[in-house]
C-alpha cells in the first residue's frame, strides 16, 4: 500500500474508535494507542508492525462499512451531548 498512513496510523484509529469518548470526543491520543498497540503485540509475542498491519486492515474495513461509520458516529455524538434520532443538542 503506498499511503504513508498504512499501517500505524490507521492501526491506532481503530484502537482509538475502540476507547473511550467524552464530552471532548475521542479521548485516547494516537500516541496512546501506539502505545497500547506495542504493549499488546508484546504481550502476544507478535511483532508490532504484524499488528499494526492486521488493525490497520481491520480499519480500512470499517471505513467502508456504512453501518460501522453510522454506529461510531453515533457513539461520539453521543458523548458530545447530541440527541442523533432528533438531531438535537442537550
Amino acid at each position: 500500500m503506498a499511503d504513508s498512513r498504512y499501517p500505524y496510523t490507521y492501526a491506532c484509529d481503530f484502537i482509538r474508535a475502540a476507547g473511550p469518548v467524552g464530552s471532548e470526543g475521542v479521548v485516547l491520543s494516537r500516541s496512546d494507542a501506539s502505545q497500547i498497540r506495542q504493549s499488546i503485540a508484546g504481550a502476544l509475542g507478535m511483532d508490532d508492525h504484524e499488528l499494526a498491519c492486521k488493525l490497520a486492515d481491520a480499519q480500512l474495513v470499517n471505513e467502508e462499512n456504512p453501518d460501522e461509520i453510522k454506529r461510531q458516529t453515533a457513539r461520539l455524538m453521543a458523548a458530545l451531548g447530541y440527541n442523533t434520532k432528533e438531531g438535537d443538542h442537550d
